[in-house]
């Protein structure tokens, strides 16, 4: 079994965990007897607002159905700059909570009875609270395999917090489950190859670009949306800096985001979160990215080549390349799971508190991105090992 199909299996047990942790009936003992975090308090100046959107691609056919004349649909999710408002409505960490428990049951075997409206994990974000006056760079966030694009909610907040806008799609058909407009419930269909074939992490990165393609045309059509269609966000594009505008991603979202690096000139900086990069074509890589890299990550991805194709990259890359790795982390340390709870420490997470990378990982992200969106000055590589002992830099 690879490295890619161990973390798939360890992610569908990490949304067993935290359905079970969440849900009424016989759960509720469950509830009381382990200590469940909500999402850390975003430290920045502003508060943050956020919203839902649907958008439909008329000129990409939906992939994975059996429908061929249907058009490809995204869910997106935006957190932005708000305006404090104690009358609007703080927004649940789920949307669509009962479509989505009843979807996750069906997709993970879990019992129906478990599977009652949860009350959530709290967040700071205010529903459709009124934007902030000025004017913000874009951030896109790209989610990893049979993720969400609330998989990293409590750095969206975070940035928000600090001034950016952060959108997010599900990566429809790749996303563990996505909920469109109507209510439809669908189900992720790009399964990575069975673990008893044997293959290797070359022969599976192969498989997954049609994925990868895939994942980066909805990142274009995100971006076309922004410069062509600005009305589609309603008034959150009203304070957008369309000229700045980053990438982040976790997983095969990192390759995602590289991907759409490569190949989209509006997208100025681009940054990874324990990225799997062994997906990009040997062609893509020996290209010079020609804007700013980041990445955090694990001191060891396994047993693959995945690092030494970020090496490769990073030395043909014309700007800025730096990797930071970070000692007791592991790959599910990058997103919200860890946060939650101790318990997922028995399945993708590592040694470090949560708040310490959690730490890490939004001062890095905020340094890098200031510097490269912003007028900021502060994203100096070597600086963060002072910072933390857990951290070790290249510059490549």
């Amino acid at each position: 079994m690879t490295v890619m199909q161990k973390i798939h299996l360890i992610f569908r047990k990490i949304l067993f965990l935290l359905i079970a942790i969440h849900v009424g009936g016989c759960a509720n003992i469950l509830y009381r007897s382990i200590p469940i975090r909500d999402i850390a308090k975003a430290e920045g100046k502003y508060a943050v607002g956020t919203q839902n959107f649907y958008l439909v691609d008329s000129t990409r056919a939906m992939w994975f159905t059996d429908d061929i004349t249907g058009a490809r649909e995204l869910s997106v999710k935006v957190w932005y700059p708000a305006k404090d408002n104690q009358f609007a409505k703080k927004a649940p960490y789920v949307d669509n909570q009962e479509l989505l428990s009843e979807a996750l049951s069906k997709s993970l075997g879990v019992p129906r009875a478990l599977m009652k409206r949860a009350d959530g994990i709290k967040c700071n974000s205010w529903l459709e609270g009124m934007p902030a006056t000025g004017k913000f760079p874009i951030l896109i966030y790209s989610h990893g395999h049979q993720s969400l694009k609330i998989a990293n909610t409590f750095q969206a907040e975070e940035l928000a917090s600090n001034g950016y806008i952060v959108i997010a799609p599900d990566h429809t058909y790749d996303a563990a489950i996505t909920v469109l407009s109507g209510e439809r419930v669908i189900y992720s269909r790009s399964k990575l190859p069975n673990g008893n074939q044997r293959l290797s992490e070359q022969e599976v990165a192969h498989r997954v670009r049609s994925q990868l393609k895939i994942r980066t045309q909805d990142i274009h059509f995100l971006i076309d949306k922004i410069y062509q269609s600005p009305s589609f966000m309603k008034n959150v594009l009203n304070i957008a800096d369309t000229t700045k505008v980053g990438i982040f991603g976790h997983s095969f979202g990192g390759c995602t985001s590289l991907m759409a690096g490569y190949s989209d000139d509006r997208i100025d900086a681009v940054m990874g979160l324990d990225a799997f990069f062994l997906p990009l074509p040997k062609e893509v890589i020996a290209q010079d990215l020609n804007k700013p890299f980041a990445h955090i990550g694990q001191t060891k991805w396994g047993s693959s080549n995945n690092y030494m194709v970020m090496e490769t990259l990073g030395e043909n890359n014309s700007k800025i390349s730096t990797h930071f790795a970070v000692e007791g982390s592991k790959h599910y340390d990058y997103t919200d799971f860890s946060q939650f709870t101790r318990l997922t420490k028995k399945f993708g997470s590592g040694k470090i508190s949560p708040k310490k990378i959690r730490s890490i990982m939004n001062t890095i992200m905020l340094d890098f991105f200031d510097s490269n969106l912003k007028t900021g000055d502060n994203f100096k590589p070597d600086t963060y090992e002072k910072m933390y002992d857990d951290v070790t830099h290249y510059v490549y």
